[in-house]
């Protein structure tokens, strides 16, 4: 049979590349996997683990892991090694500890050679608990600070950075640890750039002051004696890039809520105009204040900006009310995350507002709409929507953003608060069909409202996340719907459902056969016997739905299909017949598609319990071969606190 060509096969890998257990799968399958699969999970492995949502994981667990990993990436690159006296190849670094596997030498894959994102901050200032425990005092609180460990950190720092400056495409940088020391001249590759740490780069108010009246290049300030901060130097790092290669396209700055009084938040924005007119993606998502400088943001090539959810800073984003104004001009963008405040935020996208453009283009006038003074006449269409605001105003806009791109939008999410009224138009598209749509995310007034029979227009949706917060609702959700959702995957629930009155919710759930994860954190109305019956009652109802696929005619193709690849001699017909029946029950009785389950960590002890009386009832040999499979692959996971909303 004709094979697949190496090339498709990447495109279709490239869409699990941070999936871990996937890629690792793909690993044993066959030299053409392995090397493709091998390509993308060493790429960014720790970005990977520091990803992953392993919540079974705790600190010491987790900190082994990067220890194993810059263990293996060291050793199978020969990183910091020479050729001693006796031609034995000896690693220029502390004994390793006795925990740590030794690896076989020579190695046979350079793993190191396929690294192309720099993500420094828990890979080199988190590890050596296990790596190195010969260094005095690695298992101290302030080890980062201790004198060996810094020089061994670095020296391995250097090392890599030596070797994979021209291969790396992306740089994650701690700025109260370190400013760029790298090589400029050899980041050539360069295209995105993390900035972290700002909270800890505290600026006097003399620098503050400074910084309002003098210039920025650094050159007249070194002559003025304005002193360079951290900040400071992370601008000249952009600048020297931009100037010498023009590569950088993609910014973010900070992954996590700091406390403003500790961010120089005012002077943050000069990182994005050291950018240029070159940036593209814009993740500012845990900076606040970036609404009050959309002025200064380059707009021109700007393909998705990510900005704050909240409301903060409130007094003074409610007068400005210039978000639509800001995002006409963006004739490139596909992707936004905002908090919005007007009900005309796609104003620029509606084919009137284009008409009224093309006919000021045809007569002189001096319009402020586009960048920078120019118009703009076409608008790209919209992929991905994130937006929070008062229930109304959010409700408006999806229904527009659907209206005009229901044949791009792959996600939509959106997060409402009660504003005092209930909503009287719902969040529906009975009339649109969403054939991109795979992930919806709905949280507060805007999930009461919505219209669950619109999902049957979204043919391709794998994963819903739900939040039933705030005041009673007077109607119930129609959440039957979801049961028609053959192609759901992915469901998680938060808030308090036994308190909304929502009986017929488990059953519900029970019937969505092809769920494969299941996540109900914050639903303190749940009790564990409820879960148990739940999960218990996906694996029957699953059982019983093949049972009828089955009764169907479903597996008659299985059928034909092992009697053709595994038909034997005709001498014999009854030995085959029972094996043709054998192989076609092992492929269409397989297990029930649920693999996770993530929920509170006090329902651990309960569900345990009925869990383990579940399988002793099906361990005997009269027990269902799907349930004991089932049963064996189904995971759960605790977390001791809800996750927040966002």
């Amino acid at each position: 049979m004709p094979s697949v060509p190496e090339e498709c096969l990447w495109l279709i890998v490239s869409y699990l590349r941070h999936e871990r257990a996937a890629l690792h799968a793909l690993l044993l399958t066959n030299s053409t996997f392995f090397r493709i699969a091998v390509s993308f999970l060493y790429s960014s492995p720790f970005r990977i683990l520091d990803e992953e949502p392993n919540y079974h994981w705790n600190v010491i667990e987790k900190t082994r892991r990067y220890d194993v990993l810059l263990h293996l990436l060291i050793q199978s690159s020969h990183l910091l090694s020479h050729i001693d006296g006796n031609g034995r190849r000896v690693m220029d670094l502390p004994r390793y500890g006795p925990e740590v596997t030794p690896l076989p030498s020579p190695s046979t894959i350079d793993y190191l050679s396929y690294y192309t994102d720099m993500f420094h901050d828990p890979m080199l200032h988190q590890t050596f608990m296990t790596l190195f425990p010969t260094i005095p005092n690695c298992y101290q609180t302030d080890v980062v600070w201790y004198r060996s460990m810094v020089e061994t950190r670095n020296k391995i720092e250097y090392a890599m950075m030596d070797r994979l400056l021209p291969q790396v495409t992306s740089l994650t940088v701690a700025m109260p640890i370190q400013v760029p020391r790298t090589r400029i001249g050899y980041m050539s590759n360069l295209r995105r750039l993390e900035v972290i740490g700002t909270d800890l780069c505290w600026l006097t108010e003399d620098d503050l002051q400074a910084a309002q009246v003098l210039p920025m290049d650094r050159t007249t300030r070194g002559s003025m004696g304005y002193k360079i901060t951290r900040l400071d130097r992370m601008l000249m790092f952009i600048w020297d890039h931009q100037r010498i290669f023009g590569t950088l396209r993609e910014l973010r700055i900070e992954d996590k809520p700091v406390v403003l009084d500790n961010q120089p938040s005012k002077r943050l924005i000069e990182l994005v105009e050291a950018m240029g007119e070159r940036l593209e993606v814009l993740e500012v998502r845990h900076w606040p204040d970036a609404i009050l400088f959309l002025d200064r943001i380059p707009t021109r090539h700007l393909r998705r900006l990510l900005l704050h959810l909240s409301k903060e800073p409130g007094p003074i984003f409610a007068a400005q009310e210039n978000m639509a104004t800001f995002l006409a001009q963006c004739p490139d963008l596909q992707e936004f995350s905002m908090y919005m405040d007007e009900r005309d935020l796609l104003a620029a996208w509606r084919p009137q507002y284009q008409r009224s453009l093309q006919q000021q283009q045809k007569q002189p006038s001096t319009s402020n709409y586009g960048w920078k003074g120019r118009q703009i006449l076409t608008m790209s269409p919209i992929k991905r929507i994130n937006i929070a605001g008062l229930a109304p105003n959010v409700i408006a806009v999806i229904n527009e953003a659907v209206d005009l791109f229901a044949a791009s939008l792959e996600a939509i999410s959106a997060r409402t608060w009660f504003s005092g009224k209930p909503v009287t138009v719902p969040l529906a598209w009975p009339s649109r069909t969403l054939d991109r749509l795979t992930e919806l995310d709905l949280e507060g007034e805007v999930a009461w409202t919505f219209d669950y029979g619109s999902l049957m227009n979204c043919p391709r949706l794998c994963r819903m996340r739900l939040g039933f917060t705030g005041p009673k609702p007077r109607r119930q959700p129609a959440i039957h719907y979801l049961t028609r959702l053959v192609t759901l995957q992915d469901l998680e629930l938060i808030g308090n459902w036994q308190t909304l009155a929502i009986q017929g919710w488990p059953k519900v759930v029970a019937e969505m056969y092809h769920l494969e994860r299941l996540e109900l954190i914050g639903c303190d109305g749940i009790t564990s016997d409820q879960l148990y019956v739940v999960v218990r009652d996906i694996i029957n109802q699953s059982h019983s739905w093949r049972l009828r696929k089955q009764g169907n005619g479903g597996s008659s193709k299985i059928h034909e299909a092992v009697q053709e690849s595994q038909s034997p001699p005709s001498s014999t017909t009854t030995t085959t017949t029972t094996m043709t029946t054998s192989a076609a029950q092992d492929l269409f009785y397989k297990t029930c598609r649920l693999r996770w389950v993530i929920a509170n960590r006090r329902l651990e002890d309960g569900l345990n319990r009925y869990w383990s009386e579940l399988k002793l009832a099906h361990s005997d040999h009269d027990g269902s071969p799907y349930m004991k499979a089932s049963l064996d692959r189904v995971r759960f996971s605790w977390v001791t606190t809800a996750r927040p909303s966002r």
